[in-house]
């Protein structure tokens, strides 16, 4: 992470903005394009664990609840499944915890100076778990099991035609959506964090 040592420089300031404004325009872009196609995504996390990464929770909290804040305004998402998202920039923060914490045990000479992609998968992972669970309780309690996502409520219901169970179908495509979701977020994310790094490394 950038702050690791509490460097609250005018240049890690800018970065981590810069870094912020553009995880926020590929959230809200990837949600709109996510809305536009019939593959049941919802690609408004899609950097949030690549912020987390590289600038630590509070970033990694401000894009989730920024990205949900703005969608919210132009009325793509619901506001209580903010809360998702900001579980996947807390679990992501926590991934990254532990794998400092293992780093840090390591010999000097095998330490590494960088996240690999499996502590981005494991966020990923965790991710998809917790917002399968949340936001499926939030869908099913406040509204009904819709989340005014076409897309998405069309595999509820593909499942519905199956096992004519509303509240297993809403579970079970929660997790097939959110997995899929979380782990291609996992990928980009790490590619926004490798892409940032070079870049941040180069200018020191």
């Amino acid at each position: 992470m950038i702050f690791a040592k509490k460097d609250y420089s005018v240049k890690n300031i800018l970065f981590t903005f810069g870094v912020l404004a553009v995880a926020l325009l590929v959230n809200c872009f990837g949600s709109v394009f996510a809305t536009k196609i019939t593959f049941p995504l919802y690609l408004d996390s899609v950097m949030t664990i690549g912020v987390t990464a590289l600038c630590g929770l509070v970033p990694g909290l401000l894009c989730a609840a920024l990205s949900n804040g703005i969608l919210y305004l132009f009325d793509y998402t619901m506001l209580p499944f903010m809360s998702c998202h900001l579980v996947t920039a807390l679990l992501a923060w926590l991934v990254f915890l532990h794998d400092d914490k293992k780093n840090a045990v390591r010999p000097v000479l095998e330490r590494s100076q960088s996240y690999e992609i499996e502590a981005f998968l494991w966020a990923g992972v965790w991710s998809a778990l917790s917002n399968a669970i949340l936001g499926n309780i939030i869908a099913d309690i406040l509204f009904g099991a819709r989340v005014n996502r076409q897309n998405a409520e069309c595999t509820v219901q593909g499942i519905y035609v199956v096992t004519r169970n509303l509240l297993y179908s809403t579970y079970l495509a929660g997790f097939i959506e959110n997995i899929t979701d979380k782990m291609l977020s996992a990928v980009c994310s790490f590619g926004l964090y490798e892409g940032a790094r070079r870049l941040y490394k180069k200018s020191v």
